[in-house]
C-alpha cells in the first residue's frame, strides 16, 4: 500500500496535461481581413468601391430630392398686372422719326437727322432740308424738339418747339405728329401673346427711349 504523501505516478501526469484544452492556432477573422486591406489588391479594391459607392449615392439623392423638391418656375406674367420694360435705343427713333420727317410734306428732301436724347422727356431733332428753286440748291437747317407721353395705353409724342425758318410751322408739325403718332399706336408684335399691354410711362435717357408695359392676361 502506498504512502498518501508520495506523488502522483508520471503516467497520471502526463494524462492530466494531454486533457488541458491547447490554445487555437487560428487568427482572429479581423486579424486576416486586416492584413487583406492592408496589401496591394486591397488597396486598389478599397477605394473603387468606396467611389462606386458615392457615385450611386449621389445620383441617388440628385434625382429623389429632384422629383420632390421646388424647381425654378421661368419668370411668365401672373394674373393682374406686371411691368414689363421695353428699351427703344437711339438708332431705332433715328430710323422712325427721318422715315416721319420725309412724309411731313416738307418742300425738299429731308438730310443729316440727328436726334439727342436728354434724360427725363424730351427729345431734340436735327435735320437739314434740302430743295432746288429754278435749279438753284438751298439747304435750310431746322430743329423740332419732341415731348414723348402715354395716351390711351400707347406712346405719343408732342412738338413742343419748332424752329423752320421760313418753313411753314402748323402744317408741318401736324402731318408730323399725325403720322408718328399713327404707328406708335401699334402694339409691339415681339411681346408673348395671350396678353392685353397697355403703355404706362415712358422717359428719355441718352441712350434710348425707356418704355413700361402692364400685361394682363386676355
Amino acid at each position: 500500500m502506498r504512502d498518501p504523501s508520495s506523488p502522483l505516478p508520471s503516467s497520471i501526469s502526463k494524462t492530466n496535461k494531454a486533457k488541458k484544452p491547447a490554445h487555437s492556432t487560428r487568427q482572429p477573422r479581423f486579424t486576416r481581413l486586416r492584413r487583406w486591406m492592408r496589401s496591394r489588391v486591397g488597396r486598389i479594391v478599397i477605394p473603387l468601391v468606396a467611389l462606386f459607392l458615392g457615385i450611386v449615392v449621389g445620383i441617388s439623392s440628385l434625382f429623389i430630392y429632384g422629383l420632390s423638391g421646388d424647381g425654378q418656375t421661368l419668370p411668365v406674367p401672373g394674373p393682374g398686372k406686371t411691368d414689363i420694360s421695353v428699351v427703344a435705343n437711339k438708332a431705332f427713333i433715328t430710323s422712325l422719326i427721318n422715315t416721319n420727317l420725309r412724309q411731313s410734306g416738307l418742300p425738299g428732301t429731308v438730310e443729316n437727322v440727328q436726334v439727342d436724347l436728354a434724360s427725363g422727356n424730351q427729345l431734340t431733332i436735327n435735320a437739314d432740308d434740302a430743295f432746288n428753286i429754278v435749279g438753284i440748291g438751298f439747304t435750310r437747317h431746322f430743329t423740332v424738339i419732341v415731348q414723348p407721353y402715354i395716351s390711351q395705353c400707347s406712346l405719343q409724342v408732342h412738338v413742343t418747339h419748332a424752329d423752320l425758318s421760313s418753313i411753314p410751322v402748323t402744317g408741318f408739325v401736324s402731318a408730323f405728329e399725325s403720322n408718328i403718332n399713327e404707328q406708335l399706336r401699334q402694339k409691339p408684335g415681339s411681346l408673348t401673346q395671350g396678353f392685353t399691354y397697355c403703355a404706362t410711362s415712358v422717359s428719355t435717357q441718352p441712350s434710348g427711349l425707356l418704355l413700361t408695359y402692364s400685361a394682363i392676361p386676355a
